[in-house]
């Protein structure tokens, strides 16, 4: 059988299934032993569709989505997909790389949260008049609940030079003292309405298949990072709606706001067990990077004066 190999996220993955997102991480020979396995199961042995009801516990997880299949995730090495019949690949891939791939991270201990991160331009710049000191090749993550925009800040920046570094479900670590995280696949998913602030046209765009106004908006040629090796982290911004402003969080509020804002899938913490684990590495990087609360309307009329105000604060 055909296998695919990907060095993502810090774990080196070989997969039966190809997944077009990571093609940026592929890698030309086989690992002598990778850390995660992604394998195609049979509707013969499959155990999952025989039964409407979720199993999940501390190492193992099975769902099954009828659009799409059965999924079977175990002991934070494996994933064991078995596709529904007829079931579309990119169908196949959106719960693979969503809830079985953040299941996974659970059970290794990874911290995985729900976020769009951008790195900032490498150069010098003028805003506002003055010359802005560039801030490197360190990023900036934007985590919130569904629905807080964050795609939508992300796809402003790098309408304005900025570089995509990851959406969606990003891995994040604290190693040798200092925030980093991991790149992703380099794409953005917006809504119609975000699109068309930001001028960007729809018409030869993938359509979400669960989602019809929204957009799978492939961003590779303004995804700097093209290696799977971590970047500093230098903020995380919790995004809010309300009255526009900027304000620092410290201690438990910050701690508290960051696992209510940025946690993937939190139902699944308590019967797995790692409830524990997921606050104390939620802690530990909010140790070690500035926690902000960044509120703006909803109002699209306004956004571009926000934003103007969340690059004067970041420079």
């Amino acid at each position: 059988m055909e296998r695919w190999h990907y060095a993502y996220a810090g774990l080196r993955v070989t997969s039966e299934l190809p997944i077009p997102e990571w093609a940026v991480f592929g890698q030309p020979t086989s690992f002598d032993d990778a850390d995660v396995l992604i394998a195609l199961g049979s509707t013969q042995t499959s155990e999952v569709s025989k039964t409407s009801e979720v199993w999940i516990t501390a190492d193992e997880y099975r769902f099954h989505i009828p659009e799409a299949g059965d999924y079977w995730v175990r002991h934070g090495r494996e994933i064991i997909v078995t596709p529904a019949p007829g079931a579309g690949a990119r169908e196949i891939r959106l719960f693979l790389l969503g809830s079985a791939w953040g299941a996974l991270c659970y059970q290794r201990g990874v911290l995985a949260f729900h976020s769009s991160v951008v790195q900032a331009c490498g150069e010098p710049f003028i805003f506002q008049g003055k010359l802005r000191e560039s801030i490197g090749d360190r990023a900036i993550a934007f985590c919130g609940e569904t629905g807080s925009g964050k795609s939508s800040v992300a796809a402003w920046l790098i309408a304005r030079g900025y570089c995509l570094v990851s959406d969606d479900l990003s891995r994040f670590e604290v190693a040798a003292g200092q925030a980093r995280v991991y790149p992703s696949a380099p794409r953005l998913k917006l809504w119609r309405d975000a699109l068309d602030v930001m001028g960007w046209s729809s018409d030869e765009l993938e359509r979400d298949h669960f989602r019809m106004d929204k957009f799978h908006l492939d961003l590779t040629g303004f995804w700097k990072p093209v290696r799977s090796a971590p970047l500093p982290l230098c903020a995380i911004y919790l995004l809010e709606w309300g009255e526009p402003g900027i304000a620092r969080l410290t201690g438990m509020t910050a701690l508290r706001r960051l696992v209510a804002g940025a946690t993937y899938r939190g139902d699944l913490l308590e019967p797995m067990g790692r409830i524990a684990t997921h606050w104390q590495r939620c802690a530990e990087l909010a140790r070690h990077v500035p926690i902000w609360k960044f509120a703006r309307p909803r109002d699209w009329a306004a956004f571009d004066a926000a934003m103007e105000m969340l690059i004067a604060h970041l420079y």
